[in-house]
């Protein structure tokens, strides 16, 4: 028998994936509270229970995309032997999953209208600049790079793989060798200081 805590995560779960599909199919604007729990079959009291409106529950479907995609792109990183390669992997991995029509639509649409483009920031950077900010601290101590601003190359870096995925989405163009290019290039700098 299921817990009181295990039906609450399943509601909340229910909630995100019907409003998730909605978003996808009316965008945010076009859905509305009365459809989704229409079509899930719950109460008003239970969408209020998790959530307190309609942008509180795209901020959770935006956060809960964003550590997905990041996660999935860090994981096919992991063979990599270098922190440097393991970040350039993840890095272009990020890419590809940011070319799923669902993840970019949420991420780079849907997302940022809902949220406003500082709020969708701020999520997407909480995630992935830690871990790409971990991973050049890891390149600092073993010795792979040099630099006192592990942040900024950080930021850098995140914006770098945004507006390639932005770029690739926009011209429809395989971006990945130009963002390898320029991780290259960057990491090739932050050798020789």
């Amino acid at each position: 028998m299921a817990t009181q805590q295990q039906r609450s995560d399943k509601t909340r779960q229910t909630l995100m994936k019907a409003f998730k599909a909605a978003f996808l199919k009316r965008g945010f604007d076009g859905t509305t509270t009365q459809q989704v729990l229409a079509e899930t079959g719950l109460s008003k009291g239970a969408l209020y229970h998790h959530f307190k409106s309609k942008t509180e529950v795209m901020e959770a479907i935006y956060e809960a995309e964003a550590r997905r995609a990041i996660g999935l792109a860090a994981e096919r990183a992991q063979g990599e032997a270098s922190p440097l390669d393991r970040l350039r992997s993840a890095c272009i991995a990020w890419m590809g999953e940011a070319r799923s029509p669902s993840v970019s639509k949420i991420l780079f649409e849907i997302g940022p209208t809902a949220l406003g483009r500082r709020r969708a920031k701020e999520i997407e950077d909480a995630i992935s600049l830690r871990l790409i900010e971990r991973l050049l601290r890891e390149a600092i101590r073993t010795g792979e790079i040099k630099t006192r601003e592990p942040a900024l190359i950080a930021a850098m870096i995140n914006a770098l793989v945004a507006e390639a995925s932005l770029h690739a989405l926009r011209t429809g163009r395989n971006a990945e060798a130009t963002l390898e290019g320029a991780l290259n290039a960057l990491f090739a700098s932050l050798r020789s200081q």
